[in-house]
């Protein structure tokens, strides 16, 4: 079998998050491996303390590479993808290079830094063996500024992926009353300062998103705010989680994005993929990004500004285009995107051209959730496994809402009197409708890294028909690093024609017929509320564990009643340095010592009773 050509992608600009360079290099990285990794074996460049998805092959970059950078003849092509980079291969290596744009034109920067830059990028243009860009505009500016050498321009528009959290409803500041919304690195490019006058003559809050490099142009926002004085009616909370983000997005009466320097613009077909009204400047590439589909300031003027917006919301609430709006914002989509970045790869290698995606759908499963009065965590829990094609609740006759939340949340909720874990996750694994199964207990969450390796994985299955994850477990909030606990690892996305619980009352584990695999990315385990619940579930596991002995014809005695016990806790505390995590370290491996002993107690019990 002929080997797959090895190439390196660099997102070493993922060493700032929060920026779109960010999300960009992120969602072209887990892409490229999800639909096309059957043609390329991909290695990407990055920083080496960056957070980066696990499952991907990663490269450090080193100091020298800044200086010198050679690779390896196996790595047949290098993909830049920012144009400062500083990171150009030495050798004969392919060189594919990506321009997001040539903004610096258009600041007031000194003519002589504008020609440094230009010459900067000219010199990667030189070098390069194929040049791709972000939209038609980004082409236009390097044919008028630069020399091409009558080297081919390829247009690729960026893919937009939104991650959506419908029930999500705690962002930090919760407006009090209709609002504006926009979201950016918060530099005068993005033109946010002229936004406040937005708020004259209506009630309206706006709300500013977005990281703060330059505090000079927060003062600046402020001020224009006091000028029109709404002060009171804006508010800048920094960064925004991702659920802040969307809940901002989702409920925002409008999404406005003045800037006047942008390569493509991803927060605007972001807020058009919810099918919100989109407000855009005319600057730059903004006016291809949004088309017909949006609304344009043509200059900053208070009262045209204002005149746009509200004839801009009338607009589309008469003609009800959120349809049209979402359908537009589906143009832009990392299949495709990866897809057009692939045949620049082949082509560029003199390879032939297939860009058939590895998987055109991937495997479909179903998720199960097992629970017993889990309302402070059922809504989470199901929001962890949206991307599921069948959400399946499991539970065991609860007495408070979980039954009423799931089954409004739109999951299927199964009811069955509770016997052991085994059992009962059998039973679900048997009504589910699809052949792959994912597990997840309430109090149980998706690393983003698991999420998008989980996805991965099912566009790419190979022979393995259940995969080990390993799970990182929290006690009462705290990471618990050591106590033996640090080595957990859960087999949870599974085949179930090949795989199934193995009967076990307690603790219980699947057993897979056929090839295991292996996960990177962690899954996160909030165990035990407080002190008190941590008890309750030990004695609950103990009983169990003592009826499993029980059914074996264990006999109780000194040795399980004392030494087992005691060789618990030092297991926990000692062996596996439980020392180290403090007093949760100390707690853990005191209660695993009474479970052991509680659970011989209850075994004796049921000999005892037997006697009578």
């Amino acid at each position: 079998m002929e080997q797959k050509p090895k190439i390196i992608v660099d997102v070493e600009r993922m060493k700032h998050p929060f920026t779109g360079l960010y999300f960009y290099c992120k969602n072209l990285a887990v892409n490229l491996e999800k639909y096309h990794s059957d043609k390329f074996d991909f290695y990407f460049f990055t920083y080496p303390k960056v957070k980066f998805p696990g499952f991907l092959k990663k490269i450090n970059r080193t100091h020298i590479d800044k200086f010198y950078l050679t690779k390896p003849k196996k790595y047949r092509l290098w993909h830049a993808t920012w144009q400062d980079t500083k990171y150009i291969p030495q050798n004969k290596m392919k060189f594919v290079y990506t321009i997001h744009d040539l903004n610096f034109l258009y600041t007031d920067k000194p003519e002589y830094k504008k020609k440094k830059l230009l010459q900067s990028v000219q010199q990667k243009i030189d070098r390069a063996d194929a040049i791709t860009v972000i939209s038609h505009f980004v082409k236009q500016d390097i044919e008028k500024h630069l020399d091409l050498k009558g080297k081919t321009v390829h247009v690729i528009y960026n893919g937009v992926e939104v991650n959506e959290y419908p029930h999500f409803d705690s962002p930090r500041y919760r407006p009090a009353s209709k609002f504006i919304f926009t979201v950016g690195t918060v530099l005068y490019k993005k033109h946010f300062h002229v936004l406040p006058r937005l708020l004259v003559n209506n009630d309206y809050e706006l709300i500013i998103g977005g990281i703060h490099p330059d505090k000079s142009y927060i003062d600046m926002i402020w001020k224009e705010a006091e000028k029109y004085g709404v002060k009171d009616r804006v508010y800048l909370p920094g960064s925004l989680s991702d659920e802040e983000k969307y809940w901002y997005t989702k409920h925002c009466e409008a999404f406005v994005f003045p800037s006047i320097s942008e390569g493509f613009g991803l927060p605007p077909i972001e807020a058009m993929r919810l099918g919100k009204p989109v407000f855009l400047s005319t600057y730059t590439s903004l006016p291809e990004v949004g088309g017909d589909k949006a609304y344009y300031f043509k200059n900053f003027e208070p009262e045209h500004m204002q005149q746009v917006l509200k004839e801009g919301l009338e607009d589309y609430y008469t003609r009800q285009r959120k349809d049209e709006i979402i359908q537009w914002s589906r143009r832009f989509s990392w299949q495709e995107a990866t897809k057009q970045y692939v045949e620049v790869y082949q082509k560029t290698l003199g390879l032939p051209v297939n860009t058939k995606p590895v998987s055109e759908e991937r495997k479909k499963v179903t998720a199960i959730i097992p629970t017993l009065n889990e309302q402070r965590n059922i809504a989470e829990a199901i929001d962890q496994v949206n991307w599921a094609d069948e959400i399946l609740v499991i539970d065991s006759f609860s007495k408070d809402k979980t039954v009423e939340i799931a089954r409004k949340m739109g999951a299927k909720v199964l009811q069955r009197n509770f016997d052991n874990y085994s059992s009962q996750k059998n039973y679900a694994i048997e009504q589910a409708r699809h052949d792959w199964i994912f597990i997840l207990d309430a109090d149980e969450r998706l690393s983003e890294d698991l999420k998008l390796e989980i996805i991965d994985k099912l566009h790419n299955i190979g022979e393995e028909k259940a995969f080990w994850i390993p799970r990182q477990n929290y006690f009462m909030g705290k990471k618990v690093r050591f106590s033996g606990w640090q080595n957990d690892k859960v087999i949870r996305l599974f085949n179930k024609n090949f795989a199934k619980y193995n009967g076990r009352l307690v603790h219980e584990e699947i057993i897979c017929k056929k090839e295991t695999g292996h996960l990177k990315s962690e899954l996160r385990h909030y165990t035990y509320k407080n002190y008190d619940d941590y008890i309750n579930k030990v004695k609950k596991y103990s009983l169990l564990k003592a009826q499993e002995l029980y059914a074996k014809n264990v006999k109780p005695g000194v040795f399980y009643k004392y030494i087992k016990p005691a060789y618990r806790f030092l297991y926990h505390y000692f062996i596996n340095f439980g020392f180290l995590d403090g007093k949760t370290g100390w707690t853990i491996a005191k209660i695993s010592a009474f479970g052991m002993r509680e659970r011989y107690n209850k075994l004796k019990q049921m000999y005892e009773r037997q006697k009578t």
